[in-house]
């Protein structure tokens, strides 16, 4: 390649088809033929890009693909996943709690992932990073809506707040798989498409009683559906905010319990100013999970 200045690595890169954004504070660069062809241009880019940079550039995406479900995500969220069918298990008496009630649907889980890194009680409802995707009929059952109410209500209130695409909620937003707990507080909410949908990401915690905001319990969940209304889409990802405590632990619960509205207001404007590096992971790769969804007809 011979010998070039400074602003000649620009103008070489535009030339291959590649185009670059730096800005060159060295007088002067010489490099000579003693490295060829790619190895002469990994060397430009070793000098040239700042290493988190370059290490962005080479990061490996997963690609799932599993029946009508497809993603991709970055390798750094985990290094392999489990994609399984889960068995329909209908409400039996409508006075039934309805613990594990879902149509048949699919569960990809994140194995070997960033989740192993935040120690949380394998007790826990959800340790590890899964994506759920529900149908909402079922053309061969006519009594669907009966059978499984908790996932045709969580369509229609979902339906309702997409409908309204508001930036802040002071209800509960609709969450899937159901289980017997409330949203503590919900923050950072968002609404993202997906490749043929909508939705919403925020940031919670679950309980039944007033508890502290933790890293043992927080979670980013994505709620949405396809575009045509027919599948329920359920992301649910534990994760960790820089400066929280580990676990939800308090040392005067009456106390507590006493100023818990304040603190919950204090706590949700202290994770939505927190940025996204902020958490483990950042919520940048989780939302690019989530927005490379697609959810095809069968």
């Amino acid at each position: 390649m011979g010998e070039f200045d400074s602003e000649s690595p620009v103008r070489y890169f535009e030339r291959e088809g590649m185009s670059m954004s730096i800005s060159l504070s060295l007088s002067r660069i010489r490099i000579t033929t003693a490295c060829a062809g790619v190895l002469c241009v990994a060397g430009i880019l070793a000098l040239l890009l700042p290493a988190e940079a370059a290490a962005q550039a080479h990061r490996q995406k997963i690609t799932v693909r599993y029946e009508n479900v497809s993603f991709e995500y970055d390798a750094a969220l985990s290094k392999d996943y489990l994609a399984e069918t889960a068995p329909a298990v209908p409400l039996e008496q409508k006075d039934d709690k309805p613990d594990g009630v879902a149509p048949r649907h699919t569960v990809i889980s994140l194995r070997g992932s960033y989740a192993a890194r935040l120690r949380r009680d394998a007790s826990s409802a959800f340790v590890v990073p899964r994506i759920y995707v529900y149908p909402l009929s079922d053309p061969n059952d006519p009594k669907f809506n009966e059978e499984f109410p908790t996932t045709r209500q969580a369509a229609v209130d979902l339906a309702r707040l997409l409908a309204r695409r508001a930036g802040a909620f002071t209800d509960e937003i609709p969450f899937l798989p159901w289980f017997d707990e409330d949203e503590l507080f919900i923050g950072r909410t968002k609404f993202i498409r997906f490749g043929n949908g909508r939705g919403f990401m925020f940031l919670t915690q679950c309980g039944q009683e007033s508890s502290a905001v933790n890293n043992a319990e927080l979670l980013y969940v994505f709620q949405g559906m396809t575009d045509d209304n027919a599948w329920y889409v359920s992301a649910v990802f534990p994760v960790a905010a820089q400066g929280f405590p580990a676990t939800g632990k308090i040392d005067n619960e009456a106390e507590f319990s006493a100023r818990y509205a304040g603190y919950i207001r204090q706590t949700t404007d202290r994770l939505n100013r927190l940025p996204a590096r902020g958490f483990t992971p950042d919520l940048h790769l989780l939302e690019s999970l989530v927005r490379s969804l697609r959810v095809n007809s069968h």
